[in-house]
């Protein structure tokens, strides 16, 4: 049988790093944001405590970080009268689509290194694929949206320069 406490231990100490150099704050539910920054090969692997076998990846968190994002993005740009459906789409597509949530989590989050992800996917480096970064910044999103709401979203892009790093780097992106 294993130790409740061990067990808060580690879910604590696994939350850490996130909780400190990403988010700057400390989440409410722990399991969620686990949830957020493990992956199912690392769960195949015969974790230290079961209880993370009953944490799998919430792709829901995704879903919901992904209209909160769209959301966030929209609120950016200054809303003008001249301001067209085109334009807005544009800014929401270009900012929210995969390849930008990649080379963003990748280069500036180093989001990487905070999954817990399978040894064989570590050997691999499965978060170069174009799609798998993306989504964990969408959890990550979703996280933060459902423990402080959408001012606290803004202000994680705000603070790690979302939106300049981008655009600094909109030409590698396009």
């Amino acid at each position: 049988m294993e130790n409740t406490t061990e067990w808060i231990n580690y879910r604590d100490e696994i939350c850490y790093p996130v909780e400190k150099y990403l988010l700057g704050y400390s989440v409410q539910n722990k399991e969620r944001l686990v949830s957020a920054i493990i992956s199912n090969a690392f769960i195949n692997e015969k974790p230290e405590f079961k209880q993370l076998t009953k944490i799998p990846a919430d792709k829901s968190l995704e879903t919901i970080g992904d209209f909160v994002l769209d959301f966030a993005i929209l609120e950016h740009f200054p809303k003008k009268e001249s301001t067209t459906p085109q334009e807005v789409d544009d800014n929401r597509a270009f900012y929210g689509k995969n390849g930008t949530l990649t080379w963003f989590s990748k280069n500036r989050l180093h989001l990487q290194n905070f999954i817990l992800w399978g040894p064989d996917e570590r050997v691999r480096e499965v978060w170069n694929s174009p799609e798998v970064l993306a989504d964990r910044f969408e959890m990550l999103i979703g996280v933060i949206y459902l423990e402080r709401g959408i001012e606290a979203v803004k202000d994680f892009l705000i603070k790690q320069k979302f939106f300049e790093e981008i655009d600094k780097n909109k030409e590698n992106l396009q």
